[in-house]
């Protein structure tokens, strides 16, 4: 898989946004912990506006953080004033991408799902599992979970922005995936249930996923203590991953 380094700053920059706004669930113009909200402007090249503003309202309105809407060929802010600063980065970093680079064009997208169970206990590790290991390790970090068995799999080749399903015997997943110039922007509806019974759940996400990495989009505490995590990746015809 190779990432162009405009493109690995910029998602990393928008990455940092959302760890940001995990910690701002408060409405109105202060966050949670009472830092004021502010309106800043940029300057976006016209061939970029639409990628650019998709990129950020993915993480700004998905996390209820903050807005961006586009006024005369400029983008229209509104965050934590204290993430202004990376939010003007990833502005920059994504604006020096030509318009016809996104990254997979008009090619399929990929989208693979894992339903997991987390455990605090040991298990030996699963083969199939090997390639999630950063995104596990991440969530191990994050949970304080030490084990993980695969409950269910699905995938599903898809053209951009057209609309998807892909079942399982107890994965389902709807939506649409459109590649962007900081990555692939994926909304799903996504129905899962262990095989063995005793639990169900159901989510809707709205994400940015770096081709060939793997992202958890959620994760749900069982009533047996366990936690259920889907994890998500998408494929872009040139990536090798």
């Amino acid at each position: 898989m190779r990432i162009s380094k405009a493109r690995s700053v910029a998602f990393l920059a928008i990455a940092a946004l959302a760890t940001l706004a995990a910690c701002d669930r408060g409405n109105g113009g202060t966050s949670a912990d009472g830092e004021a909200k502010a309106v800043r402007i940029y300057e976006v090249p016209p061939a970029q506006l639409q990628s650019t503003e998709s990129a950020l309202s993915i993480v700004l309105s998905g996390s209820k953080t903050g807005s961006v809407s586009s006024s005369d060929g400029r983008l229209v802010v509104l965050a934590p004033a204290s993430t202004q600063a990376s939010i003007g980065k990833a502005i920059e970093e994504l604006s020096k991408r030509p318009a016809d680079s996104a990254p997979g064009g008009d090619g399929p997208v990929r989208l693979r799902f894992w339903l997991l169970e987390g455990s605090a206990k040991a298990t030996p590790p699963d083969p199939r599992l090997a390639p999630l290991k950063p995104a596990l390790d991440e969530a191990s970090r994050g949970l304080g979970l030490q084990g993980y068995t695969l409950q269910g799999f699905t995938d599903v080749l898809t053209s951009p922005g057209k609309p998807f399903r892909s079942e399982a015997s107890n994965i389902n997943v709807a939506g649409k995936a459109s590649p962007q110039a900081s990555g692939v922007a994926l909304s799903a509806s996504i129905d899962a249930a262990q095989m063995s019974g005793g639990w169900s759940g159901s989510i809707h996400t709205d994400a940015l996923l770096e081709p060939g990495q793997f992202l958890v989009l959620s994760s749900t505490a069982g009533t047996d203590g366990n936690m259920r995590l889907i994890v998500a990746q998408a494929q872009l015809p040139a990536d090798k991953s």
